[in-house]
């Protein structure tokens, strides 16, 4: 995945900034030393990194640590080492081979600067240079609270910056995991069932290949167990009673097992969450994640007005990295769900990568410069200064945006000529498109068609003028005429409700226009699609004409037959809210 890099002075702006914080955090340990290269600094402190310093040598590594450049690098100690060689019985780093050597460098640099403040439960930003993503998570030891990496080495000293980049002490050396997913289940032997369904299907073999990347919800013998399976045969009467080819992709066993892997995608528990959903090897079948309190849960939904309990994954035992993917480990088993189209409001500025930036998402500060490549699912045509993030940079429009974010895109022929969006997953079906964003009055703003996986709209979108509903001019426009007009408004803003009149004491509220908001921020339908294949899409703005900025807040996804109008977003929170929900909450009687 590609992810926001931090340039060296753009890490130490932040760190230095975070003083009085840091000052505040025990568990932050800061040393600053701009003249030593992150290869001197390690030859210079022999007390603790001698054997790490002979690890880099012998693989001929240390060249690149003593050249300019943004590396992290997570360094064990000597005492890291010493556990390491008794565990694989070992006297010295001599007794290694060259090709592993050079493994475990790879593993502890990574060619990016990422400091402490970015070391959230999850993942880090980027991949080490073996090409694996090293995970982090806070755990409870002896009371006190510990950062471990790959849950298994402590962090013990943070944020060593230097002249080409970041050094974080480490208590053990990080073990690559040179095993498919396929055989690090099997040899665990806790997933007998599961492993033996996966070889019936032939999936074993697919998880087996080395290049994945794979995804799977592996599901343990004691969870079968409390479902009352005990053997292989249990589980296929259950799910196959009729038997039949089981390698067949139609066969409900190899849909059943394809349901446990995502399609070619490589997703820890963070990018679940982000994600929200995920393509499954089962055609056109996605699972759906969600968090409630701390858990992590898969397919927790309402269909249909009707809740559906979803199932547990275990945290502590997911985010286990091995050579050609991620395994999670489930509490809970589940079985394939057909899933039939559903609304997607799809607020464009939750990108990963801005995310991680805690101080940035979703504050109050001065817009982001974004560059191409930055981000994994939007790409441009452009330059530095054309496409931006404002965290709560709406300007005058900023409390009627949901979350109060926006990206400022200078669409025009000159500067972006197009912008094109990877899409959450959508499941097959017609849907009709509605782009959101904040309008202007003046008429030089952007004029832009609008592509879906190639396929033009039949609607131009025009960001201005600013107010489609007009009302000095055409009072009484209901939500429905709008609607007719290819328009409507989408947010809800608690504050803006008001009363025309009362009834006997009454709050009335007369007009459909008391549930309008600020009317630059508007949606206007972009036209109806038929998605053919459940999964994430490319939506395309090209630019038609216009001098001045667009201001992007959310794309939304509905149904045809579906309502088109509400629910509305809350603009504060982001959850749906239905009329009959704000007429409840401020007592209106209609």
């Amino acid at each position: 995945m590609k992810r926001s890099t931090y340039s060296l002075v753009a890490a130490i702006l932040v760190v230095l900034g975070l003083g009085i914080n840091a000052c505040q955090d025990p568990l932050l340990q800061e040393r600053t030393n701009f003249q030593e290269l992150i290869g001197e600094y390690l030859e210079n402190n022999p007390e603790n990194f001698s054997t790490f310093v002979d690890v880099i040598n012998k693989a001929e590594s240390m060249a690149f640590l003593k050249a300019y450049g943004g590396y992290t690098v997570l360094a064990p100690t000597n005492d890291a080492f010493s556990k390491y060689l008794t565990e694989i019985g070992k006297q010295s780093v001599s007794q290694l081979t060259k090709d592993e050597l050079i493994d475990i460098v790879k593993y502890h640099v990574i060619g990016e600067v990422i400091i402490s403040i970015d070391f959230v439960d999850g993942r880090l930003n980027a991949k080490n240079m073996f090409g694996h993503f090293i995970t982090t998570g806070t755990f409870f030891e002896n009371g006190q609270a510990v950062l471990k990496l790959n849950k298994r080495a402590n962090v013990i000293s943070k944020d060593i910056l230097l002249s080409n980049g970041i050094i974080h002490t480490v208590s053990e050396v990080i073990i690559p995991e040179k095993k498919s997913a396929a055989v690090v289940l099997n040899e665990s032997g806790r997933f007998k069932i599961f492993v033996d369904a996966l070889k019936i299907t032939g999936l074993y073999d697919t998880l087996d290949i080395k290049n994945g990347p794979h995804t799977v919800f592996a599901v343990p013998d004691d969870v079968y167990q409390q479902e009352g399976f005990t053997t292989l045969n249990d589980l296929i009467n259950d799910v196959a009673p009729d038997g039949g080819d089981f390698k067949k992709r139609d066969n409900p066993m190899n849909l059943y097992m394809a349901y446990h892997i995502l399609d070619n995608r490589l997703k820890y528990i963070t990018d679940l969450i982000f994600d929200r959903a995920g393509l499954t090897r089962a055609p056109n079948e996605v699972l759906t994640f969600k968090v409630k309190a701390d858990k992590v849960l898969v397919n927790d939904d309402v269909f249909a007005g009707i809740y559906e309990p979803g199932f547990e994954i275990d945290r502590l035992a997911s985010d286990r990295t091995v050579f050609n993917g991620v395994i999670h480990e489930m509490k809970a088993d589940f079985r394939v769900k057909v899933r039939y189209p559903f609304a997607v409001y799809w607020s464009v500025t939750d990108q990963l990568e801005i995310m991680r930036m805690p101080g940035v998402f979703r504050r109050p500060g001065d817009k982001v410069p974004l560059v191409n490549g930055q981000l994994e699912n939007i790409s441009w045509q452009g330059g530095t200064s054309d496409f931006f993030y404002l965290g709560q940079g709406g300007g005058a429009a900023s409390p009627w945006v949901v979350h109060g974010d926006l990206f400022e895109i200078f669409l025009r022929p000159e500067r972006v000529p197009w912008v094109e969006f990877k899409t959450p997953v959508l499941v097959a079906g017609n849907y009709k498109i509605w782009v959101c964003f904040r309008g202007s009055s003046a008429e030089r703003h952007p004029v832009f068609f609008v592509y879906f996986n190639e396929i033009a709209l039949p609607n131009i979108i025009r960001t201005s003028p600013f107010n489609p509903h007009n009302r000095a001019e055409e009072p009484g426009f209901s939500e429905k005429e709008l609607e007719a007009r290819g328009y409507k408004f989408y947010q809800w803003r608690p504050e803006d409700i008001t009363y025309t009149r009362t009834t006997n004491g009454v709050p009335y509220n007369i007009t459909e226009s008391n549930y309008i908001s600020d009317g630059r921020v508007f949606a206007q339908l972009a036209g109806s699609i038929t998605i053919p294949t459940t999964g994430s899409h490319k939506l395309k703005f090209v630019a038609i004409s216009g001098t001045k900025e667009f201001w992007l807040d959310m794309v939304h996804f509905i149904p045809v037959e579906e309502d088109q109008l509400w629910p509305r977003i809350n603009t504060r929170t982001g959850e749906l809210i239905s009329k009959e929900e704000i007429n409840a909450q401020f007592q209106l009687p209609r």
